[in-house]
């Protein structure tokens, strides 16, 4: 019925649906990608770094990185964390270490806690790991606090409560 009224949340949940073969559903990455699609057309900033993870794995589409990048881009323009913790990985991984770090760290400051956990590990590899040198023991704690703050301003019974039900329907 969300589909009918052009709810591009609901064109990207079903997407998932079709992406990841839940709810008695048979696993179809094309199906998937057209509802991406339409989630992306009626404004979708999710639809977009689900469009970019098709790029990236290979799912529907052939693999292509500038692709990925792409849709990244415009799902971090829309406000999609997750979509501008991606496009650090993507950096990180081309070796562009400090733009990556820059990406994750206005991800854990939006409160997503993937990128704070990916800064933290950069932070704690005693230089194993590229970028040591653009994360600071004060960086880490600055982000971590805007990160913790940023989580506890959306907390609420209410939402816990939506997202266990989201959870549930998930996972049919």
């Amino acid at each position: 019925a969300r589909c009918l009224q052009n709810d591009h949340a609901a064109f990207t949940q079903i997407g998932e649906i079709y992406r990841w073969g839940k709810c008695g559903i048979a696993k179809d990455d094309l199906k998937a990608l057209d509802y991406f699609i339409r989630a992306v057309e009626l404004g979708s900033p999710e639809g977009c770094g689900c469009i970019g993870n098709s790029f990236d794995k290979g799912n529907g589409v052939a693999v292509d990185k500038k692709r990925t990048a792409l849709f990244y881009r415009v799902g971090a323009l829309r406000g999609n964390i997750a979509a501008r913790h991606n496009i650090g990985n993507c950096e990180y991984k081309s070796r562009n270490h400090e733009i990556g770090i820059r990406h994750w760290k206005i991800a854990a400051e939006a409160g997503y806690q993937v990128s704070l956990n990916a800064l933290r590990r950069i932070y704690n590899a005693d230089g194993k790991k590229p970028g040591k040198e653009f994360v600071s023991k004060e960086y880490l704690e600055s982000t971590y606090r805007a990160c913790h703050e940023a989580q506890m301003e959306v907390k609420s019974e209410e939402r816990e409560k939506h997202c266990k039900r989201s959870d549930q329907f998930l996972t049919c």
